[in-house]
């Protein structure tokens, strides 16, 4: 959780009518973002009125019902998610390799909302193809032989895996883009600053105090094509990534119980997407991260897998 307290000093930031602008007086430059930040941080009491009202109109039964098919409880007057107290990680037949993509732009100060795009600010920087490379020595290191390796259709996680399966081009056809394995759809909030977005909106709330209802009433309009894509609430996105794992079970049962029986390991799926894609797979497999000091689980700011860092989400006993 970003903790930080609001300032009217030199930079001469307030917060006004939802939105955060400079007083007169301050010669046009731009408040420091920490300053921006701690006003937002201080606004919360307004966001939380404001989802106060909009959750009304949300189909609450059915996200806490898709709450808890993840195994998890849905508190809805705080968005948040604990563990339901029977929680059991699933009995997947593969060990699953999950490697989040390297630094964009878009992971750099301001911070942006970076979901489901793919523009040209979205791409791998110099710091994260570095760290695809950095990512694909440590498989190296490893000695990983995958059965399949999923990438997400979003470049900046393909291109992280391509990093590795450039180095083996025995394994190419072991390849697949999975559309469904894309990051969570933040709607009109996709690819907007968090700064620029008005203090008062329930976006914050995403990061702020990890609410897994929250979400844009506008869709994402693709620049490219014109393209509209609607927003997916984290619950939602526990429900799309849970059906991923089905498929993954389902694909590689057969495989698996061939490897049983000639008594060699269980198979292995390397899969390339996002952070919060990771996030809820982490929630869905039993690695979902409390959040300090409470009993919620968190997915957001400090709680997110680090970029182009291979961590096993699940190993078969």
């Amino acid at each position: 959780r970003v903790g930080m307290r609001a300032s009217t000093g030199s930079a001469g930031l307030r917060v006004r009518g939802g939105g955060a602008e400079m007083l007169e007086g301050s010669a046009g430059v731009e408040a420091p973002l920490e300053e921006v930040y701690a006003a937002i941080a201080d606004t919360q009491p307004e966001q939380q009125a404001a989802y106060s009202s909009w959750i009304g109109g949300v189909d609450t039964e059915a996200e806490a019902a898709a709450a808890a098919a993840a195994g998890c409880i849905l508190d809805v007057g705080s968005g948040t998610l604990t563990y339901a107290a029977d929680f059991a990680p699933p009995e997947l037949c593969f060990d699953l390799l999950y490697c989040r993509h390297g630094k964009t732009t878009g992971n750099t100060e301001p911070r942006v909302y970076q979901g489901f795009v793919d523009e040209p600010e979205n791409a791998l920087n110099e710091v994260g193809l570095a760290q695809a490379e950095e990512a694909a020595e440590r498989l190296e290191a490893l000695g990983v032989a995958p059965d399949l390796v999923v990438l997400s259709p979003l470049s900046r996680a393909s291109e992280t895996g391509m990093a590795w399966v450039r180095r083996h081009p025995e394994a190419a056809g072991l390849v697949e883009t999975w559309d469904e394995t894309a990051e969570m759809r933040f709607g009109a909030w996709d690819n907007v600053k968090v700064k620029d977005l008005p203090a008062d909106s329930i976006c914050h709330l995403f990061y702020l105090a990890q609410n897994a209802l929250v979400r844009s009433a506008a869709p994402y309009t693709r620049p490219a094509d014109g393209a509209a894509f609607e927003s997916e609430s984290f619950v939602q996105l526990l429900t799309r990534m849970g059906a991923v794992l089905d498929k993954l079970e389902a694909r590689m049962a057969p495989l698996a119980a061939e490897r049983a029986a000639a008594g060699k390991p269980p198979p292995l799926v390397l899969m390339y997407g996002h952070s919060m894609a990771g996030a809820a797979l982490g929630v869905l497999t039993g690695n979902g991260k409390r959040v300090d000091g409470e009993g919620y689980l968190g997915f957001d700011g400090k709680y997110i897998l680090p970029n182009a860092t291979p961590v096993y989400l699940h190993r078969c006993r």
